[in-house]
């Protein structure tokens, strides 16, 4: 099968009206009176993203995700989007279908349609980048830089699944000792927490999603608001497997560490100010989504991390770096 046979054959039918069928080489879209375009795009490479030779349902699925997660952080609503697909040659039709499949499932998800893109063939690692178009109510976008002294730091769901997944699949961890198909299953698809998305524009006075590990995007939303984050490592909410397993480790405060640290959540941390977490919570509850205060904003620069007796930790590597 061709590029064009590919596109009209599997892609046309995820296409938007913004995407004119798929048939041109732009689309055309008008963001709505009183809204701001909010933009965002992220790439996963074969071999650093996802593993060697996967291409699947799941993938499609975390490659939606992961742009999902950067949209919802500023508080905004996920529209549309543009996919880049650079692939191998001899990649198989069923592949294809089966990560088109997985593109559906995503769209339903999340309530968004396909505009357009471009896709080429390539002797290097699969590469598949998407941009994400979102809107806001005008002058209503969360940024990185409104942390406010004072603020409680919060995140949604648990931390540490994905990088557990990862260590499954690098085979270091023992399949028969842990449910390691949850931790799998949260490195192949993450779960942003998109029902509270209007919680965030509403509550939050700073965002940041967490992709790089928790202490590292913890500490760039800091150095963005000009403030000190002061974390509590032990309130870092992790679920009943991830907990067992720090529970089994010599060394519970380093594999602790190494959740928070480890990065690829795609959940969302935020500071807000006291007098609006109760609401923040009641929203969250209501949204089937879970919420933690793990830390304060204080005066200062940077991030500070507490262990058990509230001594100030070394964080020799607080999140993953591409270079």
């Amino acid at each position: 099968m061709d590029e064009f046979a590919f596109i009209a054959g599997h892609l046309s039918r995820l296409a938007g009206r913004e995407g004119l069928g798929l048939k041109d080489d732009a689309a055309v879209w008008k963001p709505p009176e009183g809204l701001d375009a909010v933009i965002s795009m992220d790439t996963l490479v074969e071999g650093v993203h996802f593993p060697q030779g996967k291409f699947d349902a799941q993938i499609a699925q975390k490659l939606i995700a992961v742009n999902i997660s950067d949209i919802i952080a500023k508080g905004a609503d996920p529209l549309g989007y543009f996919m880049s697909l650079s692939l191998p040659e001899k990649i198989h039709l069923d592949a294809l279908k089966e990560f088109c499949s997985g593109l559906e499932i995503a769209q339903s998800e999340y309530d968004i349609k396909l505009w357009g893109g471009d896709t080429t063939r390539t002797n290097g690692p699969t590469t598949l980048s998407v941009t994400m178009i979102g809107t806001v109510p005008k002058g209503e976008a969360v940024l990185r830089s409104g942390a406010k002294i004072g603020d409680f730091v919060c995140v949604t769901g648990n931390i540490g699944g994905s990088y557990l997944g990862l260590k499954t699949l690098l085979k270091q961890i023992d399949t028969n000792k842990y449910p390691t198909r949850y931790w799998v299953d949260r490195y192949h698809v993450p779960q942003p927490a998109f029902a509270l998305r209007a919680g965030f524009r509403t509550f939050a006075n700073a965002t940041i999603d967490v992709s790089d590990g928790l202490l590292a995007d913890a500490e760039h939303l800091a150095r963005a608001s000009n403030v000190c984050i002061d974390l509590n490592l032990p309130a870092i909410p992790l679920s009943a497997a991830s907990t067992a397993w720090v529970l089994a480790q010599q060394d519970q405060q380093g594999a602790r560490l190494a959740l928070a640290t480890g990065g690829d959540d795609y959940q969302v941390v935020m500071c807000v100010s006291e007098a609006q977490v109760p609401s923040l919570k009641k929203q969250a509850a209501r949204s089937k989504v879970k919420l933690t205060v793990i830390g304060k904003v204080v005066t200062g620069a940077g991030l500070i991390c507490r262990g058990r007796l509230g001594e100030t930790l070394r964080v020799p590597k607080p999140g993953y770096k591409h270079f």
